[in-house]
């Protein structure tokens, strides 16, 4: 066989990427041919400091890692907080204050771990501010069905029953800023521009 292809398949040959029919039509060459068996070594020698030179880095993996933990953290804090809602709830008695645990963690915990179904979705998003700001409206829109549901539920009387529905408010603006600010983050992590 010419040398000159011979040497054109030796990179298809060292990566075994070739057949088994022209695998061992250049080991045959290479048996016969002192020339193409030191480009062959030369190569091979070539493949092997190019590796060695190359430390690995696992930098995708950090960061996939990550963010699985930060995701993971913001589910843990919304279901910690959905569960600290509903005991308070529970053993608040019927009346006029009933359903002010409700308002004040439950709905904005329960949006929140919502929005957080957002996240499976970040490869659909043309951008990271795309998605971030998809995450914050995911978010208010979640609360504010909320809050809609705990009115019809609850009646009009629970809205004004407590300075304690105030602070449910403001922890619904709190979370959904951190949903902004936590779900950048977590496409930063991935890799998305």
């Amino acid at each position: 066989m010419n040398c000159n292809v011979i040497r054109d398949l030796l990179p298809l040959y060292i990566d075994a990427c070739c057949s088994a029919d022209s695998r061992a039509l250049i080991a045959e060459h290479l048996e016969n041919c002192a020339d193409c068996r030191s480009i062959h070594s030369q190569m091979c020698r070539g493949n092997k400091m190019e590796i060695a030179e190359k430390p690995e880095i696992h930098l995708h993996s950090i960061s996939n890692w990550k963010a699985s933990l930060l995701q993971s953290v913001m589910l843990f804090v919304s279901f910690a907080m959905l569960t600290f809602g509903v005991v308070l709830e529970g053993s608040t008695p019927l009346g006029a204050t009933n359903g002010l645990w409700a308002i004040v963690l439950i709905v904005p915990a329960t949006g929140y771990l919502l929005s957080l179904a957002n996240w499976f979705f970040l490869r659909s998003y043309r951008s990271r501010r795309a998605f971030s700001n998809g995450s914050c409206l995911a978010t208010v829109v979640m609360i504010m069905v909320g809050y809609l549901w705990a009115r019809v539920h609850y009646g009009m009387g629970i809205i004004h029953s407590s300075p304690l529905v105030w602070c449910g408010a403001v922890l619904s603006m709190v979370l959904c800023a951190l949903s902004r600010a936590l779900s950048n983050q977590y496409a930063l992590l991935l890799g998305k521009e």
